[in-house]
C-alpha cells in the first residue's frame, strides 16, 4: 500500500446493509466468503495446551473476561484441583456452544404453556372412532444383539467426528457463531475381542481454525505435532476422546436465515428467507424451520403448508432439502392478533428456531482423523456428522 492509502478495513460478511433490501437473494448468495485466509498450517501452533502434565496452578489458569458485543463472556480458565476429577470434569463441561455470554433462552423465553389433552393442538384428524379394537398385535421389538448382528461386521476401531453448531441472527446480521467438535472412538464389541484393550496413535488434522482443545486423559494422551495415543476397554457405545472449538471468525456458516417482521394494526406478517452456503459438501435435507408465535392465532394463512401447534404456539414447517445452487427459500405466515401497534411501547418478539442434520465423509469445520502412519491402517474414518445446535433468528 502507498502512504497515502488507509489499509482497508476488514468488513463483516454477513452485516446488515441496504443491498440486502434492494437484492435479496443476490445479497444473499453473493456474501458468503469463498475462500478465507487459513493462515499458518503448523498444527503446532493450533493445539498448543494441550500438555496435561505438569498441571499449571489456579491462580494462573483463570478465565478472560471479554467485553466485545456479541461474544462477551469469560473465555479460558480451566481451574484444576484433583488430577483425575477436574480433567474429566473439564472434558465433560465443554458443551457451550457460544463459549460464555448470552444464551438463547434469554431470547425466546423460559414460560411454557400447559399443554391441552389429546393432540396437543396439532391440526390432525382422528380416521376412527374412539377405542376401536386393534386388528393385529404390534410386532415384537428386534433385541439389540440381533440388530447389531444383522449389521456388516466392523473390519476394526472406527472413528468419526460429531459437529454442533449454533448461530444467532438479528435479521439478515449475524450476531453469534460458535461450533463444537467430538471426536468418537467406535470399538470393536466386547463379544469379538473380550478383555483385549484398544490402541493405537491417530493423528488429527486441518487444524487451522481451532481455538481450543480438550481431551479424555483417561483414555487419550498427546504425543505432540497433532498425533495422539489413545488406550481404552472395549465397549458397546461410541466413546468420545477428544473435544474441540472453532474460533467465531473462522467457522464456516452452513445456512443463513433471515427473519423479516411487519405489524400493521391487528395484522402481523412474517417472511423467513434462507439460503444455504454454496461451498457445502452435500446439501442439507430434512432442515425443519419452527417459529414461535406470539400469540395462539384464531386465524392463520401461511405460504407454503406448515403445521400447528397452539399448546406451544409454534408453527413448524419441513423443508426434505435445500439444493446449494438456486434462489433463496421463502417461509410466509399471516395472522390477526389482538395487539394493536399503536398500544404497545415495544415491538413483538418474533424468533425461528432451525433445525437440521447432515452426515458426510468431511467435517464443517475442515478438521479430519489421519492414521498416525500411511503404511498401517489401525482404524478406520466413518461418516462424519454436523447438525444444529442453538440456531436462531429474532
Amino acid at each position: 500500500l502507498g502512504k497515502g492509502e488507509e489499509k482497508e478495513e476488514i468488513k463483516d460478511p454477513f452485516a446488515a446493509s441496504e443491498v440486502v433490501n434492494k437484492d435479496v437473494g443476490s445479497s444473499l448468495v453473493g456474501e458468503f466468503r469463498k475462500d478465507k485466509d487459513v493462515g499458518s498450517s503448523d498444527v503446532t501452533k493450533a493445539l498448543v495446551g494441550l500438555e496435561v502434565t505438569p498441571l499449571p496452578p489456579a491462580e494462573a489458569a483463570q478465565p478472560t473476561r471479554i467485553a466485545v458485543e456479541g461474544f462477551e463472556g469469560d473465555y479460558g480458565g480451566i481451574e484444576f484441583g484433583n488430577d483425575e476429577e477436574s480433567l474429566r470434569e473439564t472434558f465433560e463441561g465443554l458443551d457451550h456452544a457460544f463459549g460464555g455470554g448470552l444464551d438463547a433462552s434469554e431470547f425466546v423465553g423460559s414460560t411454557k404453556v400447559a399443554k391441552r389433552d389429546g393432540l396437543s393442538g396439532l391440526e390432525l384428524l382422528q380416521t376412527g372412532p374412539d377405542g376401536a379394537p386393534l386388528t393385529s398385535a404390534p410386532p415384537a421389538k428386534t433385541p439389540l444383539e440381533d440388530l447389531m448382528a444383522q449389521k456388516t461386521e466392523m473390519k476394526g476401531p472406527e472413528m468419526f467426528i460429531v459437529e454442533e453448531i449454533s448461530a444467532e441472527f438479528r435479521e439478515s446480521l449475524l450476531a453469534r457463531v460458535g461450533l463444537l467438535g467430538v471426536v468418537y472412538l467406535k470399538t470393536l464389541p466386547p463379544k469379538m475381542v473380550g478383555d483385549k484393550e484398544t490402541e493405537f496413535s491417530f493423528k488429527v488434522d486441518g487444524t487451522t481454525s481451532v481455538k481450543r482443545v480438550i481431551i479424555q486423559s483417561s483414555r487419550v494422551s498427546t504425543l505432540g505435532n497433532g498425533m495422539f495415543h489413545v488406550r481404552t476397554q472395549s465397549s458397546l457405545e461410541p466413546l468420545p476422546v477428544l473435544k474441540y472449538s472453532i474460533m467465531p471468525q473462522m467457522t464456516p456458516i452452513p445456512l443463513r436465515v433471515r427473519l423479516v417482521k411487519r405489524h400493521v394494526g391487528t395484522l402481523l406478517s412474517v417472511m423467513i428467507q434462507y439460503v444455504p452456503n454454496p461451498d457445502l459438501a452435500t446439501p442439507l435435507t430434512d432442515v425443519t424451520f419452527v417459529l414461535k408465535l406470539p400469540v395462539d392465532p384464531t386465524l392463520l394463512n401461511v405460504s407454503p403448508k406448515a403445521v400447528l401447534n397452539r399448546s406451544e404456539k409454534e408453527l413448524k414447517w419441513h423443508v426434505p432439502e435445500i439444493p446449494l445452487k438456486g434462489t433463496p427459500g421463502k417461509l410466509k405466515a399471516r395472522m390477526p392478533i389482538d395487539i394493536n401497534e399503536d398500544d404497545i411501547e415495544e415491538e413483538i418478539e418474533v424468533v425461528c428456531h432451525v433445525k437440521f442434520s447432515v452426515k458426510g465423509m468431511k467435517t464443517l469445520s475442515g478438521v479430519s482423523l489421519l492414521p498416525a502412519s500411511e503404511a498401517k491402517t489401525d482404524f478406520y474414518v466413518v461418516d462424519h456428522k454436523v447438525e444444529s445446535g442453538n440456531y436462531i433468528c429474532n
